[in-house]
């Protein structure tokens, strides 16, 4: 697999090319009501190699604040830290891996092709590699529209079927939006942290009127190509009542290929990372 070399600025230029050449849409069952649907697959333009080198990328970047690893490692020897990347950050629960895969997915998609502001890589704020972190799944944010646009988005994850998983996503879309505030507090204080102070001034408007935003409902199922059935998303049109938009990944041998992945990223890299872009 070589090295995933440097994660800084061409590193996330590199990840930019690769999440825009990944996936195509396909054809979408008609759906009615307050849901719009989008289904999107692998285009065949990116090599097997070239899309887990590159998505293994990311998932060091979800992980590991730029100057985490130089800190720890001097020379940052190939085995030592992919023994750290393993026992320290990466999850080894085949559930908690597809959670965190699945977040990783629906994060780089808004960041580097939808361009919303993204303003936390929520997953480096884990105490533990099994860790999961309340609140909102992905938090994207449209601050120059008026009145500004907040994209909650809920992710699912599955490489097996089941039928409810609307339904399920739907209640935890609905759970996340009722205690939002809590959420934005979160991304506010960590932006605090970085000291980045347009992001503080947006987050604390958005927190003392919580009135004014608009409030964008979003799905994001990453689901294995083979399991899948549209009777998910039948079921789903049922219960959504407000506009939700909801994206559905397909991903052949999903299990199989998150693994791939995780072996990508555990493979370590050669120089120390400067800050990423994560406000794209």
């Amino acid at each position: 697999m070589g090295t995933l070399g440097s994660l800084g600025t061409t590193g996330g230029e590199r990840s930019a090319r690769v999440f825009e050449r990944w996936l195509e849409p396909e054809a979408v069952p008609r759906v009615t009501g307050q849901l719009s649907c989008a289904m999107v697959r692998k285009s065949g333009s990116l090599s097997e190699a070239e899309l887990v080198e590159g998505l293994g990328r990311e998932v060091v970047r979800n992980y590991v604040r730029p100057d985490e690893l130089a800190a720890i490692f001097d020379d940052l020897s190939i085995p030592a830290v992919a023994d750290h990347l393993r026992r320290n950050k990466f999850p080894s629960t085949v559930m908690i891996r597809h959670g965190d895969f699945g977040e990783i997915v629906a994060g780089a998609h808004y960041r580097l092709v939808a361009r919303w502001c993204v303003p936390i890589l929520k997953l480096r704020y884990k105490q533990r590699p099994e860790q999961a972190i309340q609140g909102a799944d992905v938090l994207a944010f449209r601050f120059l529209e008026d009145p500004p646009v907040i994209g909650v988005v809920e992710v699912k994850t599955r490489a097996t079927r089941k039928r409810q998983l609307g339904e399920e996503a739907h209640e935890s879309l609905e759970k996340v939006l009722g205690r939002l505030n809590e959420s934005l507090t979160f991304v506010l204080a960590r932006c605090s942290e970085r000291q980045q102070q347009f992001l503080v001034s947006q987050l604390g408007s958005l927190l003392r009127d919580p009135d004014h935003p608009v409030v964008a409902r979003h799905m994001v199922f990453v689901h294995d190509t083979d399991a899948w059935e549209d009777d998910v998303v039948d079921l789903l049109v049922e219960k959504v009542t407000d506009p939700t938009e909801l994206m559905v990944v397909k991903i052949d041998g999903l299990q199989g290929f998150v693994s791939r992945v995780f072996g990508a990223a555990e493979s370590a890299f050669s120089q120390p990372m400067s800050e990423p872009n994560e406000t794209a």
